[in-house]
């Protein structure tokens, strides 16, 4: 852990940003959200809980950061699987895809699970609305790749099958990832349906 000066410099600012991003993110790869607390992650940083705030009003604020940080990522990576000269893209092409790009990255589909319902709950407008014209922006030039590569697609409905997309991974998430509770009901045979890997 390192034990940080007060940044002054805007490029200082920067590193500090992305620092408490980068432990955040390694944090909740191991401890779920309702128990990752500021003060953990200012800890593993170095930093005073109080100096957090400068960067992050919220807890929220922060793992929106990370959602943001997230997304544009898995984005880029569909973008680019979506570039490349495939013979031919059909939905089932287009399913694996999907599927590949979000297996690799279970921090984001837990993230996306608790989006709407937890993480744009605690923030400023500022804050939302620049995230949600980064991810209508993404989704719009994704669907747009889309559309080309799925001919039977008309103009925006490249952007409205990725947000059903998402629809299907935060419903998913939940079934796949249910309560302590929950999970030890489906063990019993005759809820076996229920189970979803």
């Amino acid at each position: 852990m390192a034990t940080y000066q007060r940044a002054r410099k805007a490029g200082e600012k920067l590193q500090r940003r992305q620092a408490i991003l980068d432990a955040a993110w390694y944090m909740y790869q191991s401890i779920p959200y309702e128990s990752l607390a500021m003060a953990s992650v200012a800890e593993r940083v170095g930093l005073a809980k109080g100096t957090m705030y400068l960067y992050f009003a919220t807890k929220e604020e922060l793992f929106l950061a990370l959602a943001d940080r997230e997304l544009v990522a898995w984005f880029a990576d569909v973008y680019a699987r979506l570039s490349d000269e495939q013979p031919t893209w059909n939905i089932p092409a287009l399913s694996r895809t999907i599927c590949a790009t979000l297996d690799v990255r279970p921090g984001l589909t837990r993230l996306l699970a608790i989006l709407s319902t937890v993480l744009e709950r605690n923030i400023d407008l500022e804050s939302a609305t620049r995230f949600k014209r980064m991810v209508l922006a993404n989704m719009q030039r994704v669907g747009a790749l889309l559309e080309r590569r799925l001919p039977f697609l008309a103009a925006g409905e490249g952007t409205q099958t990725l947000l059903r997309c998402y629809a299907l991974v935060i419903g998913l998430r939940h079934l796949a990832d249910p309560a302590p509770v929950v999970r030890e009901a489906l063990q019993q045979p005759d809820l076996a349906p229920f189970n979803i890997s």
